[in-house]
């Protein structure tokens, strides 16, 4: 047999990397929300690029189109939170952007548990309970060292 590279990742060690980079996007979102020529559009490619980024952890390829597709199909779901980021009243759009985008985060980690369900109303409480405690944990996302490391290119545009 020819030597072939095995890479074991245990369920435990995928969830670590995964929750990290939920909380290093929701502390970027806490970062672009309030910059001018930034602002709530990059706060919608962070999301795009966290969506791929987690689903590469649990081994599942999510498209740049599947993931503005999930985007939209959850903002039917969890409606209200992103164009109040648009109010420009950073004590309001900071711990909005960073809740939305931490309980995106981890809706999209339970969402690929379960098979990746077209119904995503199940995962509401999921981003209702990631989004209060990363509010109520506001200070460990603002105070993340990779909060100023883009998760890929904020400028793009993405058709959600």
């Amino acid at each position: 047999m020819a030597d072939e590279k095995i890479t074991v990742i245990d369920d435990k060690d995928r969830e670590e990397e995964a929750l990290s980079l939920c909380k290093w996007a929701a502390a970027r979102a806490g970062v672009i929300v309030v910059v001018p020529g930034l602002g709530t559009l990059s706060t919608v490619a962070n999301d795009i690029y966290m969506i791929m980024k987690i689903g590469s952890v649990y081994e599942e390829k999510i498209t740049e189109k599947a993931a503005v597709s999930l985007l939209g199909s959850m903002g039917t779901v969890f409606a209200g939170g992103k164009l109040a980021t648009l109010i420009p009243f950073a004590p309001l759009q900071i711990p909005l952007a960073i809740g939305m985008t931490y309980g995106l985060g981890r809706v999209v980690m339970e969402w690929i548990k379960a098979g990746k369900p077209k119904d995503m109303s199940a995962f509401k409480k999921v981003y209702e309970d990631a989004s209060k405690y990363a509010k109520d944990n506001i200070d460990l996302f603002k105070k993340d060292p990779d909060k100023d490391k883009p998760l890929g290119d904020e400028t793009k545009k993405f058709d959600v």
